[in-house]
């Protein structure tokens, strides 16, 4: 093989792994600046997002966290354990503890499911988008007193 052959095989390689790395800085600052769907919870709400985010806590939440968010024992609204052992649903209406965790873990927890293995808490990621997903949290922080929206909205 030629010197000239070789230095044109070099320059093409070096030139593909030139392109090839522009095309990943490009879509990875592309992404970078789209932010997650969990950064969609540090906006203020819209009338559209509460009115859609009841209708689908009421499809899909109430049955075990209670019509009005209350969970599923008023005497224990952080949640707790029952006699068989299982998890009671917690209280997301601001008198459990719900808005001590972040947005993201928020989102997290009702996109995958509970981080705790004994929890029956499963994730909704098969069966409601992630704006969906954020309709219900803006819906559930509207529950939750102002002064606490204001105490979480700095701890994000």
């Amino acid at each position: 093989m030629s010197t000239n052959t070789h230095a044109t095989r070099r320059r093409k390689a070096l030139l593909l792994g030139w392109g090839i790395l522009l095309v990943l800085l490009t879509v990875g600052g592309y992404l970078a600046f789209q932010g997650t769907s969990a950064d969609a919870l540090n906006q203020p709400p819209t009338s559209n997002q509460i009115a859609q985010g009841r209708q689908i806590y009421q499809q899909n939440c109430a049955a075990c966290h209670g019509v009005q968010a209350g969970g599923q024992d008023h005497k224990q609204p952080k949640g707790g354990i029952q006699a068989d052992g299982t998890q009671l649903a917690p209280a997301l209406n601001g008198v459990g503890h719900a808005w001590h965790h972040d947005n993201t873990l928020l989102f997290n927890t009702v996109k995958n499911g509970s981080v705790a293995s004994d929890s029956p808490m499963q994730g909704f990621a098969g069966r409601l988008s992630d704006d969906a997903i954020v309709s219900v949290l803006q819906y559930i922080k509207s529950l939750w007193p102002a002064a606490i929206r204001t105490r979480h909205a700095m701890n994000r």
